[in-house]
């Protein structure tokens, strides 16, 4: 028992944290705790949080990516446009837009694994890219609204529990599968925790770190269809306040920033977290400016915390050789 908690503290600190929040939030706001805000308020985090799994396989591995906002909105505006607002083209349409948002991915991959290209330059010009395509396509006008199957899977209900949290939670097994039993998980850790040591250990790194940039192609996709029907509609710059908060998230789920270490459990906490603190704010009467700056004092935090380590572990290393020599 208390090598499991020991392995998992940060984790579990993000839930204790996340219920403290809760209790602190529903004493501002008491209505907060009734069954109807619960479930938005797992609505809300879900989409943060399926953003949000692909960010954490990229990060475990050691990058970033930053084309999360213009995936996520391509995907959501061309699905309303080649839909216009019916059922039928779904069936073609939805796996078109996950193979989209995988090919991006798969890119964004290449460009780190195989050129070197550093991840914050290669996404985030995947980004740039993404946005003037659809800036071109679109001409800036609204899409059609979305179809009412989209509208189902995003605020529609299955004995009064939120369609969108069961997709979230079968994600979220998914995801727990991969990291904690995959050969996968094992190899995405070790090339997080050292590239080089990783490669010479027989892992495949240009192959984990493609699949990495993949499956955050492909949660993006998925979450701007789905926030699509949230909304009713998609409308350009949807995607833009996913890139922080998917990687808050993270951050506050218990991973490093630098890679090698994290869960997607750890994740769930860290979107509900920052859905609270969403709920938090007008009760205190603050702005959602106040927002930012915890994403910005999360992230800076946590990169800190991550730097000291690695220097911390550098030390040591040098010091046994030191000893050895």
């Amino acid at each position: 028992m208390r090598a499991f908690l020991a392995r998992n503290r940060l984790i579990l600190l993000a839930y204790l944290g996340m219920l403290l929040l809760l209790l602190i939030t529903a004493l501002f706001s008491p209505g907060f705790l009734s069954a109807s805000n619960l479930r938005s308020t797992v609505v809300l985090a879900a989409f943060v949080g399926i953003v949000a799994l692909g960010q954490t396989f990229v990060i475990i591995g050691g990058g970033i990516d930053l084309s999360v906002p213009w995936v996520l909105n391509s995907a959501a505006v061309v699905m309303a446009l080649l839909c216009a607002g019916q059922n039928m083209p779904l069936l073609w349409v939805a796996p078109l837009m996950l193979a989209g948002g995988a090919l991006v991915g798969f890119i964004n991959g290449l460009g780190v694994a195989q050129f070197g290209v550093p991840p914050i330059i290669m996404t985030l010009a995947a980004n740039v890219i993404l946005q003037g395509l659809i800036l071109v396509l679109t001409g800036g006008s609204p899409s059609p609204t979305a179809p009412d199957l989209i509208k189902f899977l995003s605020v529609g209900r299955v004995g009064g529990i939120p369609v969108i949290a069961l997709i979230w939670l079968a994600l979220a097994l998914v995801a727990t599968v991969l990291l904690s039993k995959a050969a996968f998980g094992r190899h995405l850790y070790a090339l997080g925790s050292s590239p080089t040591v990783a490669e010479f250990s027989g892992v495949p790194t240009a192959r984990t770190t493609v699949l990495t940039y993949v499956i955050s192609g492909l949660t993006a996709s998925l979450a701007g269809m789905l926030l699509t029907g949230y909304s009713g509609q998609a409308y350009l710059g949807m995607g833009d306040s996913y890139l922080f908060t998917s990687v808050a998230a993270v951050a506050i789920g218990g991973a490093s920033i630098l890679g090698g270490s994290g869960h997607y459990l750890g994740t769930v906490a860290g979107a509900l977290v920052l859905t609270i603190l969403t709920g938090l704010l007008p009760a205190l009467n603050l702005s959602s400016g106040a927002l930012l700056v915890v994403y910005g004092a999360v992230i800076l935090v946590t990169v800190s915390i991550g730097s000291e380590a690695f220097a911390g572990l550098g030390s040591s290393l040098w010091n046994r050789k030191s000893r050895e020599a």
